[in-house]
């Protein structure tokens, strides 16, 4: 074995882009580079169709762990590069299989070539059954066997023009497109279980995501707020450079609970959130609005809710959610490790002053109505005025 290991990168949608091709990789490779940031020895390159890194191999599994937070990779490994010698190939595949050989028992395992290379004398069939059957007579009376579809051990070979590299497992990588391709949005990020979750596949699809949080310290405590730190850290870790911003909203619930009407509170809060959100988005230079919605969960997501709630707003607003069923929505908030915090307890903003029959089909005129009895735009700017900015990066840093 040797003292470095290659770390092959894949991507799939990047593939297809066509002139702009050469963009998307160079995002990608400059995610990549600042997610291994700081990690001393550590060498990249860019063939055509994959990234590859060069890592001392004390370093190999810190740059996997890391890679497994950034989007726009479809799979990676961990491997070894060697000459395109079929000697040298099956030594080392010799040397990987067996710790996994178990006395008495059987091991199913197969050999899969890739050729970058066209250019190689043998055709890919022909290099697996080189190695293979090399693999084979040294290992056959220890249990091992061939078996293509049900291989538990797959030893791998991609055969390119200036190197070859050899590995024994892929590890499933995010897919979509590399953060920052896509422009900037703001998340409303609220502590609950589907914002962090829409805030993530925005991610997915190339957008760098900061959070705005609407707070309500005096009747609520920080307990919200700390909550929303601890998500938007967890998240950043999909992007690195996003931001957190903190409004006051106390004032605003306050003004709609003494001069509105109760059934309406929920979708007034929603409006403000909206127009706040738009007002900071302009100002950040982020592209659309990211809620985590999702059609008929709660009474404040019906379609007349909803449009009611949009149509204060000219700007984008994205609802990666709007689909799916909570039981969906809490499998992906496992998966990119959010859930737990999520149903930690902490009131939520909307919460505050929650009528006992909230109107599930608003009339949009009725709402005007109310905002007339209360000066809403002198609270937002109020509010603006007094956000507070939290840099992630620093946070997690610190």
């Amino acid at each position: 074995m040797t003292e470095f290991r290659t770390l092959l990168i894949r991507y799939d949608e990047i593939g297809l882009k066509g002139r702009n091709r050469k963009y998307f990789e160079n995002c990608l490779l400059n995610n990549i580079k600042r997610a291994l940031d700081g990690l001393d020895g550590v060498r990249f390159r860019l063939p055509r169709g994959r990234v590859m890194i060069d890592s001392p191999a004390p370093l190999a599994d810190e740059c996997a762990k890391r890679l497994a937070y950034v989007p726009g990779i479809a799979s990676f490994s961990v491997g070894y590069q060697v000459n395109p010698d079929f000697e040298e190939m099956a030594a080392l595949g010799i040397q990987l299989i067996e710790p996994h050989l178990r006395s008495g028992d059987e091991l199913k395992f197969c050999v899969r070539t890739q050729r970058t290379d066209k250019s190689f004398y043998k055709t890919s069939p022909e290099i697996n059954f080189e190695v293979g059957s090399r693999i084979m007579a040294a290992l056959a009376e220890k249990g091992l066997v061939v078996n293509i579809k049900e291989a538990e051990i797959v030893i791998e070979l991609e055969i390119g023009r200036a190197e070859s590299v050899l590995f024994d497992h892929r590890i499933p990588g995010i897919r979509g497109l590399p953060v920052g391709c896509s422009g900037n949005v703001l998340s409303l990020l609220s502590g609950g279980i589907d914002s962090p979750v829409a805030s993530f596949f925005m991610m997915r699809r190339g957008c760098r995501v900061h959070f705005i949080f609407f707070d309500n310290q005096p009747f609520l405590g920080r307990g919200g707020l700390d909550k929303v730190l601890k998500l938007s850290k967890i998240l950043n870790r999909y992007q690195s450079r996003g931001r957190v911003y903190v409004v006051p909203f106390q004032d605003i619930q306050v003004a709609i609970r003494d001069h509105c009407s109760p059934e309406n509170r929920v979708v007034l809060y929603r409006r403000m959130m909206y127009r706040i959100g738009q007002e900071l988005a302009k100002k950040i230079k982020c592209l659309g609005l990211v809620t985590g919605e999702s059609l008929g969960q709660v009474a404040s997501q019906t379609l007349e809710n909803l449009a009611a709630v949009s149509c204060v707003v000219p700007i984008s607003v994205f609802r990666p959610l709007i689909g799916m069923d909570k039981q969906e929505i809490i499998a992906h908030a496992r998966k990119i490790e959010t859930y737990e915090i999520s149903i930690e307890p902490a009131p939520d903003c909307c919460s505050v002053f929650m009528p006992s029959r909230p109107a599930t089909r608003s009339r949009i005129d009725k709402l005007e109505r109310d905002e007339s009895k209360f000066p809403w735009q002198d609270l937002m700017q109020e509010a603006m005025g007094k956000t507070e900015v939290i840099d992630l990066d620093s946070l997690v840093s610190g």
